[in-house]
């Protein structure tokens, strides 16, 4: 946290109103939120914690399937005791089978939704606010670069969660096996099928195909695709 402490500091010494602007209120709030999230053609970064409190969570998850509908990249890490509300885990299975990738965390030190990497949206204390809903959006500075750094930390220790027949469950912590979306991309690789087409015919992104052969490769530990299939073979992963 330090990080963004640091950034935040170097970014109050440019004007504010070019970095950060505040939003207060929960119709602005949501207003800000839906443009975020609806405005991306790229990439949708976003933790969940808790329960929301300006967003009602049946909007939020229009904004996500039409991000999903769009080819946008969209990763979520979400807070363990946000799968505690009611029907959240099956709107979480809906979401995955949509093309969503979830990763659970045991805690996150905030709530956030990143947009193209070029604005982002964090609540503050609604204590700071006369007790309504209130966010900074950030734009491109160093805080927002922070803002992404601190998500790709947390992704990478992260679970990913996967669908079950009876809702959602994480990947044990122990569990250094591939997981079905991953197995998917490796066969399609092996059959020398390039990560352009790999990704149309999974309707995911290019940049989701080469993550998760970049994830596949660290878990096997080598350093090219030659030896990934080398390694697949003998540890029966298809």
């Amino acid at each position: 946290f330090s990080m963004l402490t640091e950034q935040y500091r170097s970014t109050a010494a440019h004007p504010a109103g070019s970095v950060v602007e505040v939003v207060v209120g929960v119709d602005q709030v949501a207003h800000r939120f839906h443009q975020l999230q609806r405005g991306a053609q790229r990439e949708l970064l976003v933790f969940l914690v808790g329960a929301p409190t300006a967003v009602a969570r049946d909007d939020a998850d229009v904004s996500e399937s039409s991000a999903l509908d769009r080819g946008v990249d969209f990763r979520v890490v979400a807070a363990k005791d946000y799968l505690d509300g009611p029907d959240v885990a099956r709107d979480v299975k809906a979401g995955i089978a949509a093309g969503l990738e979830v990763r659970l965390a045991d805690s996150l030190p905030l709530k956030m939704v990143v947009s193209d990497r070029e604005r982002a949206m964090v609540p503050l204390d609604m204590t700071d606010s006369g007790g309504e809903p209130s966010a900074i959006v950030v734009h491109r500075s160093g805080l927002l670069t922070a803002l992404v750094q601190l998500f790709e930390r947390e992704w990478a220790a992260a679970r990913p969660l996967y669908a079950t027949s009876t809702g959602v469950r994480a990947q044990p912590t122990t569990d250094q096996q591939p997981t079905e979306g991953e197995l998917e991309v490796l066969a399609l690789l092996l059959a020398g099928i390039s990560d352009r087409r790999a990704a149309s015919q999974l309707g995911l992104s290019i940049r989701t195909v080469e993550r998760r052969t970049r994830r596949l490769m660290d878990l096997a530990g080598v350093d090219s695709r030659l030896q990934l299939g080398w390694h697949a073979a003998r540890a029966g992963w298809l």
